[in-house]
């Protein structure tokens, strides 16, 4: 039609791929483009049914390939994650091989899946898939238009069999408000037509058109003695395009109109025909406000002829032996990406046996010391695994509330990551290697590693809460916009500890820590609370693992003449640290030494006789849950816990 500037108005072509005004100059339609239907299939997975991962099935053709490209598009700007993408070739058949698409959905753990392809095809992909064990219960299915039919479904004869495989599906198609006076008018004049569907026995309605071609026959073989194929319909029942078929006509007799009775055209060109169609056309249809794209002063052309007004689509959602209206989505401005609006009128039917919204495979993660740490990372590990299944169990045993908010569905993903409180790199590995499935996670790395990977989390949009990290800088929320910590801030902590000193008369003391983004910190923070006390703090500070700086850390302390000293020490340091104090004499009997957190680096070295010697009378300043009601509910459940 290109060649001979033939003007072409579709009631039924989607594929945003005609939107290419450039490619098509002469394409218009009253149907939406399928960038609108792209859009709210996800508004609705984002908005509606509020999931952050999918898997995705397209067709290979122009409909499917151009829709999905759209939806995904769309998907990413609302931050859904895709878990995996499969397409499948038109034409299927039940001989049609799809373990590869369907392994790759199953592998990829997706329970929501967004399919953009041919009713048929569809249809048969899937039943296959249901039968591999992708569908079901638990699984929801959301298709566009051409999936969205009865007859998708009528495939399957059998009605058992169809609502195993299809119950909770949902899927949009292009719609009208059946409430307007115009489609109540137009309804009634359609259902008034008689039937040219003929009488089923070959016997046809006949009428012609104006070039003496048969409408709604045809001779299929050849033989005039065979009979003919009708191809009529019944216009009782109702179909879809059928109103958008009707507003395409109407709007060429507008255009014409124009031409013909305002601009007096002796002859009627395809160019101008097209021309008038596009700048001059806009009238109430019966599918709402009929307007077309002029984007004739764009290069690009994208979009020209594309209708522009009255987009509206009809949610379906497949009961238990049909599809039905459940609601309704459309955009709230001329851009399909600029908002919706989603409305709901009925309940939904879900594949679950209790109609509860399958889960979406959301999983939170758990990054923890995998060794080098003492049992402590693993305890956290444990804990944090217990919490999340009194969650998805409503056990109260530990929090009372939870309780009264019945069961969950969550999912947890533990997720080792190596030494993290000593080893940047490898924290970053696995909070990579599981961030496209989370929506948030916990994790135990020490202050000087969050500071690095509290950052991805921000750029990410990841939440992450810390249950061990203290360091103040990472209360920055501009720098750290998704971090949130269960741990006191090390800002509160050193508030505290500067109180204590003050309270116990002490004027002077000094600090030995270890140079890194925990140890600064804190000592930074704890010399700001002392000088607002009128106290006075020396400090010394050494390079982890460095024994010539932990010795002359502490022979500087020792010259310095304090002996109130307060340590921020790794376990890896507090050995040679406190082997050097004795040395100096920093242990004499008329010293006080405050480990923080001492308790935990006291446990972890315990086995070591040396530790326990050396750290005999020395005091722990850390935060103690011990008084909580709370701690002591979960320490009488932790007693009673195996080893499993």
């Amino acid at each position: 039609l290109k060649e001979s500037s033939t003007p072409q108005v579709s009631y039924s072509s989607t594929s945003a791929g005609l939107s290419d005004g450039s490619t098509y100059p002469y394409f218009a339609r009253t149907v939406p483009s399928d960038d609108f239907q792209a859009t709210g299939l996800a508004d609705l997975v984002h908005s509606l049914f509020g999931y952050k991962r999918i898997a995705t099935v397209a067709s290979t053709d122009a409909y499917g390939a151009s829709g999905m490209l759209a939806f995904k598009r769309r998907a990413s700007a609302l931050g859904i994650v895709t878990l995996a993408s499969v397409s499948i070739t038109g034409g299927a058949n039940d001989e049609s091989d799809f373990s590869e698409q369907t392994e790759a959905l199953r592998a990829s753990g997706a329970t929501v899946i967004v399919i953009f392809a041919g009713g048929y095809d569809a249809s048969l992909f899937i039943e296959k898939a249901y039968d591999a064990g992708v569908g079901g219960p638990g699984f929801l299915w959301l298709g566009s238009d051409a999936v969205s039919q009865a007859s998708t479904m009528a495939r399957i004869e059998d009605p058992t069999v169809r609502r195993h495989v299809f119950q909770g599906f949902f899927g949009l198609t292009p719609s009208a408000s059946t409430d307007s006076p115009i489609f109540r008018r137009y309804n009634r004049s359609r259902s008034a037509m008689p039937s040219t569907a003929g009488d089923g026995a070959g016997n046809c309605d006949l009428e012609i058109d104006d070039d003496g071609v048969q409408m709604w026959a045809a001779d299929n073989d050849g033989n005039a003695s065979t009979p003919l194929v009708c191809s009529g319909s019944d216009n009782q029942q109702h179909d879809i395009y059928a109103m958008y078929s009707y507003d395409a006509t109407f709007a060429f007799a507008h255009a014409l109109h124009r031409l013909v009775e305002h601009a007096r055209v002796a002859e009627v060109r395809g160019d101008e025909l097209y021309e008038a169609l596009v700048t001059n056309v806009s009238f109430e249809g019966v599918t709402g406000r009929i307007a077309f794209n002029d984007a004739s002063a764009d290069p690009s052309r994208r979009t020209h002829g594309d209708r522009t007004s009255g987009v509206r689509y009809d949610l379906w959602n497949f009961g238990q032996t049909e599809l039905s209206v459940v609601g309704a989505w459309q955009p709230c401005s001329a851009g399909a990406a600029a908002c919706s609006e989603i409305s709901t009128s009925a309940n939904f039917t879900y594949s679950t046996a209790d109609n509860s919204k399958p889960h979406d495979g959301s999983e939170i993660g758990l990054l923890f010391a995998e060794s080098g740490s003492g049992d402590g990372p693993k305890m956290a590990a444990c804990a944090a695994l217990l919490a999340l299944q009194h969650v998805n169990e409503g056990n109260g045993s530990v929090v009372p509330e939870l309780s009264r908010s019945g069961p969950n569905a969550l999912q947890f993903v533990p997720k080792p990551i190596g030494i993290v409180r000593a080893d940047v790199a490898s924290a970053i590995r696995g909070y990579e290697s599981i961030r496209d499935r989370i929506d948030g996670f916990v994790d135990g790395a020490a202050s000087r590693t969050n500071v690095h990977v509290a950052q991805l989390g921000a750029l990410d949009g990841v939440p992450q809460l810390s249950y061990y990290s203290s360091a103040p800088e990472l209360s920055c929320d501009v720098q750290y916009t998704h971090f949130g910590r269960s741990y006191v801030s090390d800002k509160i902590s050193s508030s505290v500890l500067a109180e204590q000193l003050a309270g116990y008369g002490w004027q002077h003391y000094g600090v030995l820590h270890v140079r890194d983004e925990w140890a600064v910190g804190y000592q930074e923070h704890l010399a700001q609370n002392a000088f607002r006390l009128g106290l006075t703090q020396f400090s010394g500070s050494w390079t982890e693992s460095n024994a010539a700086e932990i010795r002359e850390a502490v022979q500087m302390m020792r010259d310095i003449g304090v002996n109130i000293i307060v340590s921020l020490s790794f376990e890896v340091d507090l050995l040679p640290l406190l082997s050097s104090a004795e040395d100096e004499g920093l242990l004499a009997d008329n010293f006080v030494w405050i480990i923080i957190e001492g308790s935990g680096s006291a446990a972890n070295l315990g086995t070591n006789p040396e530790a326990t010697r050396l750290m005999a009378g020395m005091l722990s300043f850390e935060a103690n849950p011990v008084p909580a009601f709370g701690f002591q509910r979960l320490s009488r459940l932790w007693g009673s816990l195996g080893p499993d």
